[in-house]
């Protein structure tokens, strides 16, 4: 996708790339090719042609973080396509909402072959190490809440790689709430007790693991890696669905699946935890 974007470059925004296309400007080759036959940035050639050659260097050495420094956030869609390969979908678990206040409790990784969980006292440190394998993160608002967190323990981040945050073009594309209801809206079904897990039964269950039950834990990272993993279920549907809208032709990814998680939880726990918040709810409000 990312051969057939002018947006990035400065100056051009969707008007002009959208006459572009329809110009006959489908990719950087076309333009390289026939820029002397195109009118509409007949003034400003020289720079493009400039701009192009740079793109097709950080292209072929794949820096993504050049292209989204570049692109709207809502087009940060166009780097999945070219970057899948080396991409980590990103999560968090924390004890509350507020970046120094509160602590990371799990982040999961997963790579789209295998899913991993770094946990706070056991092997968060080994995250640094590992993120630096990938060229492209995906999350879900992590530009307004993962990355802050992440970044008061591991420091500046991310590295040299580019980002993904999916909820600017699930915005775009119409689809509003949390992770959770996009979910739903999108036909991603999770397993049994799970259902009822959101981000405020994650801090129960770290304090439940903390009081010294494993299972709380076990529970805990099966819902964070049930986030990363349908993260790349997200990803792959919001590229095809938003290259779908081009008019132009850009060849879509496999049928998005998602990937099937063997890592045990504790449904009764789950359970009792969803009675006692409801059990809370119903004594503060008589």
């Amino acid at each position: 996708m990312l051969r057939h974007t002018f947006l990035h470059i400065p100056g051009i925004g969707y008007k002009t790339e959208t006459k572009l296309w329809l110009g006959g400007f489908i990719s950087w080759q076309d333009y390289v090719e026939h820029c002397d036959s195109c009118s509409t940035l007949a003034r400003r050639q020289g720079e493009v042609l400039r701009r192009l050659e740079v793109s097709a260097r950080a292209l072929a050495e794949k820096d993504a973080r050049h292209f989204e420094d570049s692109l709207p956030s809502a087009e940060s869609w166009r780097l999945y396509g070219d970057f899948r390969e080396k991409t980590a979908f990103v999560d968090i678990e924390t004890t509350g909402l507020y970046p120094g206040a509160d602590a990371i409790t799990v982040i999961g990784v997963f790579d789209g072959v295998s899913a991993r969980a770094f946990v706070r006292g056991v092997n968060l440190e080994e995250f640094a190490g590992e993120i630096r394998k990938y060229s492209l993160l995906v999350t879900f608002n992590g530009k307004r809440f993962d990355l802050p967190f992440i970044r008061r323990v591991f420091g500046e981040f991310p590295l040299l790689q580019g980002h993904v945050d999916l909820l600017f073009p699930l915005r775009r594309m119409g689809f509003r709430g949390g992770l959770k209801r996009i979910e739903v809206d999108l036909g991603i079904e999770r397993e049994g007790a799970l259902k009822n897990v959101d981000g405020y039964m994650a801090v129960l269950l770290w304090r439940e693991y903390k009081r010294g039950n494993q299972a709380a834990l076990d529970t805990l990272i099966r819902y964070n890696l049930e986030d990363v993993v349908n993260l790349q279920y997200l990803a792959d549907t919001v590229y095809n669905m938003a290259a779908s809208r081009l008019p132009i032709p850009i060849e879509k990814l496999p049928e998005p699946r998602k990937y099937v998680l063997e890592h045990p939880y504790d449904a009764e726990l789950v359970e009792y935890l969803v009675d006692q918040i409801a059990a809370q709810r119903f004594d503060r409000e008589y």
